[in-house]
């Protein structure tokens, strides 16, 4: 391990403006990686930059946006009206 200081559960929580036991579920899941230290859990920073790089969101293409800002079509033709 290096010589990274390791960070408890309160100040992970403080620095994700998380609360703690969503920290310590997050661990049990294994979603976030943690040292076990006693009886309690210590944290790497890295480790913590590294989660957040994995659930940094994608922004979306020009072609994704287009389809969520279309009119929606016309009900009569949604519908397959008999207007005829």
């Amino acid at each position: 391990m290096s010589d990274e200081a390791l960070m408890d559960t309160a100040e992970v929580a403080r620095y994700l403006k998380m609360h703690a036991k969503t920290i310590v579920s997050m661990v049990e899941r294994g979603e976030l990686k943690a040292y076990k230290v006693g009886r309690h859990w210590r944290y790497r920073k890295s480790d913590i930059e590294a989660y957040l790089e994995q659930r940094q969101s994608i922004p979306k293409t020009v072609d994704q946006q287009k389809k969520h800002t279309q009119d929606p079509p016309d009900i009569n033709d949604v519908q397959g009206s008999d207007n005829s």
